[in-house]
């Protein structure tokens, strides 16, 4: 197994796409892809990796704008917890909140969703745990890639931060977050993995369990 990760920022918000792989059976996943398709299409292809599933973190529009090109450009499946389905489905709204163009094509139905717990292999190199941890939203997945060492943790942990969970003045996603739900979700499903996992947060830098434990003001 050699593992490929490769975490960069995407339009329309700084979303963090992330591809996760493994050069040895060339097979990967698509975390978040926000939008830029062409880019990460490009990335896949320059690695030479088949891209098997698409992994939503949670159904904000900055982490789902560029599935439908995605999944049409790779076959791949679109994958999203049940609890965040409305507001994948309210894209619409959720771009005339934050003044963001629509998708080109509306957004095709999720083709798989997973639960707490459940465990997924992609192929040889790829295996993922979905520990959903709502808060941020009521779907919010962190996918665990254990023999990656990285948790993508969507919006949910962030260095020193945690996810939103206010949103005044934006409608469609009113009434949507938890701010104690949030907090349990990070203690008690996060902060049990190993001190060292690698958290790829929604934006921004990444961090690791042991430093978010250890100093997020947050948590404590």
């Amino acid at each position: 197994m050699a593992p490929i990760i490769d975490i960069f920022a995407v339009p329309p918000l700084g979303c963090n796409c992330t591809i996760v792989g493994d050069s040895d059976s060339k097979r990967a996943v698509v975390v978040d892809p926000g939008g830029n398709v062409q880019v990460i299409l490009k990335k896949l292809q320059d690695k030479g990796l088949t891209c098997d599933k698409i992994l939503v973190t949670h159904g904000h529009l900055d982490h789902i704008l560029g599935a439908e090109e995605i999944k049409e450009a790779t076959g791949a499946p679109i994958v999203m917890h049940q609890d965040d389905l409305s507001l994948y489905q309210n894209v619409s709204g959720q771009c005339a909140d934050f003044g963001v163009p629509l998708p080109k094509k509306p957004l095709p139905d999720p083709d798989v969703f997973v639960a707490d717990n459940d465990v997924h292999e992609v192929a040889e190199g790829v295996k993922f745990k979905a520990l959903h941890c709502p808060g941020h939203t009521p779907g919010s997945i962190s996918y665990y890639f254990e023999d990656h060492n990285i948790v993508c943790a969507g919006d949910t942990l962030f260095e020193s931060s945690i996810g939103r969970t206010s949103w005044d003045g934006l409608p469609s996603l009113q009434g949507t977050s938890d701010s104690q739900q949030i907090i349990a979700s990070i203690k008690h499903k996060l902060y049990t993995l190993p001190n060292d996992v690698e958290v790829v947060c929604g934006h921004g830098g990444t961090t690791d369990i042991g430093t978010e434990k250890r100093g997020n003001p947050f948590t404590r």
